[in-house]
């Protein structure tokens, strides 16, 4: 008698029937995880909803407007830019006071400026930088990127040998040929006057001509590769006429530079001379920074900003 046909007229219950299993086979296949993912995580971070990504996140930043002559004299006051003009303006006067009056030795004292005027040209070539990435305001620097004191000495020692390349021809010539003279043999072997020497004034022109350059080369690449001559010339040859003019323009702001630090001892007052000063020398590393920008290919230093 088949199943149909039993007594009733009904279907045989379905309790009767056994329980089927459904085998590995039938199953849809499980997704793969890595093979040192732990089970729990692996779940737990495929059972998390995907995070929503704005559509506009990788819009690029609006273009700046041009820039003028309005963003060097703007570019000192961004809020770090303010501080650490304050800290280099009444720095030296207030350690100079602060260390005489402890009566601390001569050579702290010394090491205490170095260290100063180090972290005065560290953060100028920060400035540098900063205007040739297009930044219209003074960097911040955070206390993690700060150098050292080895790292400051050995950047003191930097500006002062792109000096010494620049301008020790002129100086030991003035020494050799006019200071020497005086010194051993009075004023009657003193030779003719120094304005109206030829030579002296070649090599003072040479000095002012390659000045800018070393500085700029000092502050991208911040080793001695910017002490390499051939580097200089160069970069020079190559962007002549735009790196005359910006030449005489910094002649001009290191006369007046030059004429404020010396009248800090003569009728300016001391601190407003020397704020004048520092404030030229931001205005310089800015102007220093758009250049590279604008002669970046011509340039040809392959470095990295």
């Amino acid at each position: 008698m088949t199943e149909g046909n039993q007594p009733g007229g009904g279907h045989a219950n379905r309790e009767d029937e056994p329980i089927r299993l459904k085998r590995d086979t039938d199953l849809p296949p499980e997704p793969s995880r890595p093979a040192h993912s732990p089970r729990q995580e692996w779940h737990r971070r495929n059972s998390e909803p995907t995070a929503y990504i704005p559509k506009d996140i990788h819009k690029p930043r609006p273009p700046q407007k041009p820039a003028t002559i309005l963003d060097a004299f703007r570019f000192p006051f961004s809020l770090a830019g303010v501080i650490h003009f304050l800290i280099f303006w009444f720095g030296p006067f207030l350690l100079l006071f602060f260390l005489r009056a402890f009566l601390f030795s001569e050579i702290l004292i010394v090491g205490v400026l170095i260290a100063l005027f180090g972290y005065l040209y560290y953060y100028l070539s920060s400035c540098v930088i900063a205007a040739a990435k297009d930044e219209r305001l003074a960097p911040d620097v955070s206390f993690d990127e700060t150098p050292g004191l080895l790292d400051l000495l050995r950047r003191v020692l930097l500006i002062i040998g792109s000096t010494l390349i620049c301008f020790g021809p002129v100086i030991f010539y003035t020494f050799y040929f006019y200071i020497w003279p005086i010194l051993w043999f009075g004023r009657e072997g003193a030779t003719p006057n120094l304005q109206s020497d030829p030579i002296y004034w070649i090599l003072f022109g040479a000095g002012v001509l390659f000045f800018p350059m070393f500085l700029l080369a000092a502050a991208m690449f911040d080793s001695v590769t910017a002490l390499n001559p051939v580097l200089i010339i160069s970069s020079i040859i190559s962007t002549f006429v735009s790196y005359c003019a910006l030449a005489l323009l910094f002649f001009g702001i290191g006369l007046l530079v030059n004429y404020l630090i010396r009248s800090m001892f003569v009728w300016i007052p001391g601190l407003f001379a020397w704020g004048a000063a520092l404030y030229l020398m931001f205005i310089a590393a800015y102007i220093l920074g758009r250049f590279f920008r604008r002669y970046e290919s011509r340039l040809n230093w392959e470095v990295k900003l």
